[in-house]
């Protein structure tokens, strides 16, 4: 208002406009050489000249200027805005810093509350307008719904949804197929690992499981698993992509391991690992190995003293006297060949179950007695006494077999019995079962000899079975006879006090 007055020039009106108005706003009006012409706070003949203002300045240069001063009038900080009027006149106005601080502080609630309210509506905005525009790609990702969705994008729905359906569907091949190779993992008695490129577990079979005490190996790396460097050095050339073949043993059985590299376009992806238990072709194996051993070893020994005797005979280097020596020595030996050698015959022929039944009826009690009559001579050697004790029955079996064990069994406990020792045998019906015990005092047999008694050529001490004439078969012959009559044989012994030895037979009892 007071810039209309001063720019039509109605000095008069403006001047007492401006002397009315006293409140915290405070006008000035300038001349162009810097005298304040009129102030409504203080008196303008007094003022000094305002020609050095720099808001003055700015004003009379460009139209408009502005300042932030201390002002010796209002005693305060203030801030001043001149603008120039079309009389060539600069108006001035001033107000100071602690009145617009007032003001400020005064709308600070306001506009904190406006913000807010502000920040408030725009996020619920915000969600609102991203519900409407997300929720049908949602729903396509929930349940492949297409409706409702926006024009522009439905082509790119519809080619998303078919890809959606081709994944599932390729997704359901992939777990069939998985469903499948996992359940003939599971059934299959062979050792089964499947590896991928870094050796990770992806499917082992129950048997692979229990090779290595694992009840859950899905997902577990092989190298973790099993730490044997044979088989880790055959997973490492199977990641390589070169096939590979061990032999492993593991908890006492014996494993051809085979490990086979998976392709996938010229990349190697995984591996195969295939586990077979060879334990009893092993087992067998070495026994024929040890048994060609000791077969020739045995043979050789009576032969080589047949042979001897027979070049000294024969070359002259025996004394007339010495020859009937050595004939006999040549006729024990070659006895002990000829036993030997029926010994593995009869061994063969029950490896390769071609022993006869010829089963018949007898009295196994006069059959023990004539064994024992028929080693007799034996036992008066070592001063040992033999009794038979037990029932008196009739049994349908096999009575070659039947004699031939008594025979061993007692030929044992004689031979390795102490000087005047004894030897019982005991005939008892158990359980529907024939039983044979033959027990002696003899020198024993150390425990951990014992659970290998049975198996061909085993002697505990082979200077003692040199000595008397033992070739280690005849205990493997009586497990046979007993297995043969649908029974078996087991043995207890203490060392220095005896040895005791049973065996049961299925058979008939008359």
């Amino acid at each position: 208002m007071i810039a209309d007055f001063m720019n039509r020039g109605m000095t008069g009106d403006a001047l007492d406009y401006i002397g009315q108005n006293r409140g915290p706003l405070r006008m000035t009006v300038i001349t162009p050489d810097g005298t304040v012409l009129l102030d409504n706070t203080a008196n303008a003949e007094i003022m000094e000249n305002h020609s050095d203002r720099a808001e003055i300045i700015e004003a009379f240069l460009t139209g408009s200027g502005q300042a932030t001063r201390y002002s010796d009038t209002l005693r305060a900080e203030t801030y001043y805005y001149a603008v120039l009027l079309e009389n060539g006149n600069v108006l001035r106005l001033s107000k100071t810093m602690e009145n617009i601080n007032r003001i400020f502080m005064g709308m600070l609630p306001i506009v904190v509350v406006v913000t807010i309210f502000v920040l408030l509506l725009a996020n619920f905005l915000a969600r609102r307008l991203t519900n409407h525009i997300v929720r049908p790609f949602e729903n396509i990702v929930e349940d492949g719904d297409m409706t409702p969705v926006y024009d522009e994008i439905l082509p790119y729905i519809k080619k998303i949804n078919k890809q959606k359906r081709e994944i599932s569907g390729h997704v359901a091949v992939l777990k069939n197929r998985y469903n499948t190779i996992a359940a003939i993992a599971g059934s299959i008695k062979e050792g089964l690992i499947i590896i991928d490129r870094t050796g990770q577990i992806l499917i082992a079979s129950r048997s692979a499981s229990d090779i290595f005490h694992e009840d859950d190996m899905d997902k577990k790396n092989i190298l973790h698993i099993c730490r044997d460097v044979a088989f880790n050095e055959g997973v490492k050339k199977c990641l390589s992509g070169m096939s590979a073949e061990i032999t492993f043993e593991r908890a006492g059985r014996v494993y051809d391991v085979f490990f086979s590299p998976l392709h996938d376009g010229g990349k190697i992806n995984g591996g195969v690992i295939l586990m077979l238990d060879i334990s009893e072709k092993y087992a067998a194996e070495k026994q024929r190995r040890e048994f060609s051993a000791n077969v020739s070893h045995e043979l050789k020994t009576p032969l080589t003293t047949v042979s001897m005797l027979a070049e000294m005979i024969e070359n002259g280097m025996a004394q007339e006297g010495d020859i009937k020596g050595f004939a006999g020595k040549i006729s024990a030996q070659t006895s002990r060949t000829i036993n030997l050698i029926d010994n593995i015959i009869r061994l063969s022929e029950f490896d390769e179950n071609k022993v006869a039944a010829a089963h018949c009826d007898f009295d196994l009690y006069e059959l023990t007695v004539a064994v024992v009559e028929a080693l007799q001579e034996r036992a008066d050697e070592k001063r040992v006494s033999v009794d038979i004790t037990g029932e008196r029955f009739h049994v349908t079996a096999n009575r070659q077999m039947i004699d031939e064990l008594l025979y061993n069994l007692i030929d044992n406990a004689i031979k390795y019995n102490k000087e005047g020792g004894e030897v019982t045998v005991t005939l008892s019906r158990e359980n529907g079962l024939c039983k044979i015990t033959v027990a002696d005092t003899g020198i024993g047999i150390p425990e951990e000899h014992q659970t290998r008694v049975f198996e061909r050529f085993y002697r505990v001490d082979r200077s003692r079975s040199k000595k008397t004439g033992g070739t280690g078969l005849g205990l493997s012959i009586v497990k046979h006879i007993a297995e043969h009559h649908g029974g078996g044989a087991a043995l207890t012994s203490v060392g220095g006090t005896g040895t005791t030895v049973e065996c049961w037979f299925a058979v008939n009892f008359e």
